[in-house]
């Protein structure tokens, strides 16, 4: 997608089954490591375990307005986790 002064914001790309995503850095997100954002079937269960095996909390697990129950962590490295349920079954908007 584009950002409004014309910009690459992020891109993807579909492997398979799976979507990866690259985005540029803003000033709430500077560059790091990585970031990542991960589906799972159980957005509170993986949250549970992320946090039990050393990551630092980011954002609580919470409905988002787009259809994932979604919340995110840090790991020891630095890399952020988005960690994600699809709660609907229809594309995003």
């Amino acid at each position: 997608s584009l950002r409004p002064d014309g910009r690459i914001a992020n891109v993807q790309v579909r492997i398979g089954t799976t979507t990866v995503m690259a985005s540029d850095s803003s000033a709430a997100y500077p560059p790091m490591p990585a970031s990542y954002y991960l589906y799972v079937e159980d957005a509170d269960a993986s949250m549970a375990r992320a946090l039990a095996h050393g990551a630092t909390l980011e954002m609580p697990v919470g409905d988002m307005p787009y259809g994932d129950r979604q919340g995110g962590v840090r790991d020891p490295a630095g890399n952020l986790w988005w960690i994600s349920q699809r709660t609907v079954h229809a594309p995003y908007e």
